[in-house]
């Protein structure tokens, strides 16, 4: 008699072991919140990973993808976001059964909570997904109870301290205006160049400025542009630093953190003491 033996293979290999590739900051960043880094094998140009974590190979720039370069490091999932492309590359990766994951740009606390959700539940992690949404609802309480409700905001991207970048609606910049409950003061859609005399026209109770270095980006911002020091967020020292990182991709979980701290610092006192670097 012929005895066949039925070797039992693991229900789903891809769920303890998904070779990960993130084409999108947001979602690397999300990546490293839900404890999933080990599983990245690359990342895209926009993404920034810990200075003590390993380097992995670049991928380029999320809108160019190359789809011979994306198979030749043979993940199990591709994740990005509206802004991955181009289409030739979906094409390519739903031919070669790689599954590609699309979340869109978190543009409101909401959306950030849904990534984490839609993210987790590809990766098969449900549970550390659940964890960090409730981590999320947390974070977003703690905003609630000190926002900027009734300032007038300017968010800046001050690129070389000289000129200026104020954050318009459909940005990131005024997403996290809007997280903190303020009041943009720009009335015009996307980024655009002004002067720091325009701005001062403008009388905004608190400036936002993203810069390279959070520790010198409120100094280096006033060396270069001294009239803002007669903004009423000027006079009431009310200028303070972001750190531009946690904005690339839209709202992040690290976004929420420096939401926090920059309300609980504003709302001590008109007359801030010594800025917090955290």
């Amino acid at each position: 008699m012929k005895v066949i033996l039925l070797i039992a293979m693991p229900t789903s290999v891809y769920a303890d072991t998904p070779r990960v590739i993130s084409t999108d900051a947001g979602v690397t960043e999300l990546l490293f919140a839900l404890g999933m880094q080990e599983h990245l094998i690359a990342v895209d140009v926009t993404s920034q990973l810990p200075a003590d974590y390993p380097k992995l190979p670049n991928i380029g720039y999320h809108r160019t993808l190359s789809a011979e370069g994306l198979l030749s490091l043979n993940p199990s999932v591709v994740i990005g976001s509206e802004h991955t492309g181009p289409a030739s590359v979906m094409t390519a990766l739903q031919q070669a059964k790689v599954k590609f994951v699309q979340l869109n740009s978190a543009n409101n606390s909401q959306q950030l909570a849904e990534n984490v959700t839609r993210l987790s539940t590809a990766l098969n992690q449900g549970d550390k997904g659940q964890a960090l949404v409730q981590s999320i609802e947390q974070k977003l309480a703690q905003i609630a109870q000190a926002n900027l409700a009734g300032e007038r905001v300017a968010f800046l991207l001050s690129m070389d301290d000289s000129k200026l970048r104020l954050a318009g609606k459909r940005t990131s910049g005024d997403a996290f205006v809007s997280l903190m409950k303020g009041e943009n003061i720009a009335a015009f859609d996307n980024y655009r160049n002004v002067s720091a005399e325009s701005l001062l026209q403008m009388q905004p109770s608190v400036i936002i400025v993203a810069g390279r270095e959070v520790a010198d980006a409120v100094d280096n911002l006033l060396a270069a542009n001294p009239v803002l020091a007669h903004t009423p967020a000027g006079k009431q020292r009310r200028i303070v630093a972001v750190n531009g990182a946690t904005l690339v991709a839209g709202l992040s979980v690290s976004a929420l953190d420096e939401a926090i701290r920059l309300t609980q610092q504003l709302s001590g006192s008109p007359a801030l003491a010594q800025q917090d670097n955290h």
